[in-house]
């Protein structure tokens, strides 16, 4: 059994290479991040978090006049016995154990070796600590075997500030690497350093922030993508190490605050280690930062008194997140439960813009509007499309910025909800009346259906400014004299045959009825050999059947459309008056026939089902040539019919009383009064005929178990008596 053997670490000059120049990707940020962040360290042990303004540490930067890079902090300084035991070994700290500072490997102190060891061989350079009054000054180099060593140069009494001095020469061909990496590495560190000559940065612009970041422009800051800085050091954030929810971006010029301690970094402290401790603080700041950013932002867009100003403190906040995450938190972002549209909602309506200075238009074009746009813009709101401009004219907005809406009077609502209930202009209001309405080069005297009051549909001549555009039927020819016969043809739609102008009224009618087309609506009757008309006009057609198609709801069919009370057979409206006390002993079955015949004649008396939107809408396309595929549904009054003549089938004297026939009886006229006697008088005896066969039927099973119970008995011999013998 072998003994145990500890791994022991020889110190020579191939292992100090090792760890120290090969340990390093950048040989010049190496030492001026570790030599900056141990005075950073060493004047918060001496000063805490703040520190007076002339005890902040200096740098003096190399130039061509003086090629020497000097680091001076103002901390505790450090002891014969600390420079001994501490500076000149590897991997001694006295930091080790404290959150309080970044340093803790004890490699940073040598780092100057990174830069001085190279191919032409190496350098030294010198440490001054100022401790106890005395200035002790130590030259650090390589032996001639490469091994590191330090000597006691010059040592002093000194009125100066304790602290550390740490200088190095510098190759005149790398001065500028110098001045660019302290930019750079610099630039996190919270107060900064005094650097002669001065580092100008420029001023930061700050996209948000929140308590363990900042988000910065890209290009305003020395580093591009996430960046989590721990301390006062700054370190690349590599995304792919842990799991997000993909709202923060490599392109996002993010820096988070880590606390020191909470993150592992690797021995030249250029990387972060992704250790599980790592990962989970790196995935707690991501969470934060998406939660913070998510909650500024609701928090900016719930001061918006209307969607549109929803819309622009929305797209300010997210500004520089790009297409794809904006549109995802537009998911989770609301206004008063509203979706933060980039451009205005068009349901069930058509949008178009006026801009600011407009004199006239040709038309109403239909476009995407988006919501930035319409700040400061009058939201304008037509039903009619007719006389427009004069309409403008009379609410005094020409000129003026517009957002102009157009929707039928039935969606009014719907469309207004979607846009935040705003404030509108509703131009349906301003009347024009004929003798002020504008009559330019394009207004011409034609044939027109107009809605009129409660659904009627008038054919008169009328102008008719065709500029303006609006809806239109297209007349057909159908045989030499058909105008005159009354069957004039006019085509609905671009997908539909013609049909007949008297089925288009009773379309129009019943298509005012499910509030579809409103009173005053202007339908243009367009002959063959007028003009062709501009694209701003549309066949009527093709706006009302996909409307009425959006009716149709086929689980609601009743089957009773166009039924009345009257459809019912003569026998059936005679049962539907009769009294409840009449059907009082009646048997079950036709009880429950008397109450679902009468709630059926309630509905067709009141019409409360033959009107359904579904069934209108389906006769409406059905006029149209429009076939829908529906369920098969019953008609109730056919099942009702049948019914009723099983029930007579059954209870044999009920037909005999419900339909009398006149041949025998005194008068050919049914007395209603007397028919209800009669079928409640055979209701009672049907009753009477039902609780007595019930009667029966108990003493039949009573006498059936008096039976059993007789035949189970054991015989027993009693006594005879004589007397009861003899009787």
């Amino acid at each position: 059994m072998q003994d145990e053997v500890a791994i022991s670490f020889e110190a020579n000059a191939v292992a100090f290479y090792a760890q120290i120049s090969g340990l390093a990707k950048d040989k010049i940020g190496y030492p001026i991040r570790e030599l900056t962040t141990n005075m950073w360290d060493g004047s918060r042990l001496k000063y805490g978090d703040d520190i007076p303004e002339d005890k902040i540490p200096q740098i003096r930067l190399p130039t061509p006049l003086s090629p020497t890079i000097s680091f001076r902090d103002f901390g505790p300084g450090m002891s014969p016995d600390d420079m001994k035991n501490v500076y000149a070994r590897l991997y001694a700290s006295t930091k080790r154990g404290s959150n309080d500072q970044v340093g803790g490997w004890g490699l940073g102190s040598k780092s100057p070796y990174a830069y001085l060891i190279s191919d032409s061989g190496s350098g030294s350079y010198t440490v001054t600590s100022y401790h106890g009054g005395m200035m002790r000054t130590y030259v650090l180099s390589l032996s001639q075997s490469g091994a590191p060593t330090m000597r006691l140069l010059i040592e002093a009494p000194s009125d100066e500030p304790t602290g550390l001095e740490v200088s190095f020469p510098v190759r005149r061909e790398d001065i500028r690497e110098f001045h660019d990496r302290a930019r750079s590495i610099l630039w996190s560190f919270t107060p900064r350093p005094k650097i002669t000559p001065a580092i100008d940065w420029k001023d930061p612009v700050v996209m948000s922030q929140g308590d363990n970041y900042t988000r910065y422009k890209n290009g305003t800051v020395p580093f591009n993508g996430p960046h989590v800085r721990m301390g006062c050091v700054m370190y690349p954030f590599d995304m792919r190490q842990i799991k997000t929810t993909g709202f923060l971006d490599y392109s996002d010029a993010v820096l988070f605050d880590a606390p020191i301690g909470s993150l592992k970094v690797t021995l030249s402290r250029e990387e972060l280690a992704y250790d599980d401790n790592t990962k989970a603080t790196l995935a707690r700041l991501t969470e934060e930062y998406e939660q913070n950013f998510i909650r500024n932002c609701q928090t900016a867009v719930d001061t918006a008194e209307d969607l549109i100003g929803a819309v622009e403190l929305f797209e300010e906040a997210t500004q520089s997140l790009g297409v794809s995450r904006t549109e995802k938190l537009r998911e989770v972002v609301k206004w008063r439960g509203k979706t933060l549209s980039s451009t205005v909602p068009k349901i069930n309506c058509k949008t178009g813009m006026l801009a600011d200075g407009w004199v006239h238009f040709d038309k109403f074009e239909d476009t995407t509007v988006r919501m930035s746009w319409c700040r400061d813009a009058k939201i304008v709101i037509e039903h009619n499309p007719s006389y427009s401009y004069s309409r403008f004219q009379m609410a005094q907005l020409v000129g003026q910025k517009v957002l102009w809406i157009r929707c039928k009077r039935a969606f009014r609502e719907e469309v207004l909800n979607a846009l935040g209930n705003p404030e509108v202009v509703e131009l349906d209001t301003f009347k024009v009346p004929a003798s002020k309405r504008t009559r330019g080069k394009t207004v011409r005297r034609r044939r027109v259906m107009v809605v009129t009051e409660g659904g009627g549909v008038l054919v008169s001549q009328e102008d008719v400014d065709l500029a303006e555009g609006g809806f239109y039927l297209q007349r057909v020819s159908n045989g030499l004299y058909s105008r005159r016969r009354g069957n004039e043809y006019v085509k609905v739609s671009t997908e539909q045959n013609s049909v007949s102008l008297s089925v288009m009224k009773e379309v129009i009618s019943a298509s005012f009825e499910l509030g579809l087309v409103e009173e005053g609506t202007t339908i243009l009757i367009q002959s063959e050999d007028h003009a062709a008309l501009g694209d701003n006009w549309t066949l009527f057609g093709d706006d009302l059947i996909p409307d009425l198609q959006a009716k149709i709801d086929v689980s609601t069919f009743t089957g009773l459309h166009q039924k009345s009370f009257n459809d019912l057979d003569s026998a059936l409206r005679g049962i539907v008056g009769m009294t409840p006390a009449t059907f009082a002993n009646a048997p079950g079955d036709l009880l429950l026939f008397k109450t679902e015949l009468t709630a059926l004649g309630t509905a067709l008396r009141g019409n409360s089902t033959v009107d359904t939107p579904t069934d209108k809408a389906h006769s409406a396309l059905s006029r149209l040539g429009i076939e829908i595929d529906k369920p098969e549904v019953q008609c109730p009054i056919t099942a009702m019919e049948r019914r009723y003549r099983e029930l007579c089938s059954k209870y044999a004297l009920l037909k005999l009383i419900i339909e009398p026939n006149p041949y025998y009886s005194y008068s050919n006229r049914t007395d209603a009064a007397q028919t209800q006697r009669q079928l409640k008088h055979y209701c009672d005896l049907l009753h009477a005929e039902q609780q007595l066969l019930q009667q029966q039927a108990e003493m039949a099973r009573a006498a059936l178990a008096l039976n059993d119970n007789n035949q189970n008995a054991e015989p027993v011999e009693d006594e005879i008596d004589p007397l009861a013998e003899a009787a």
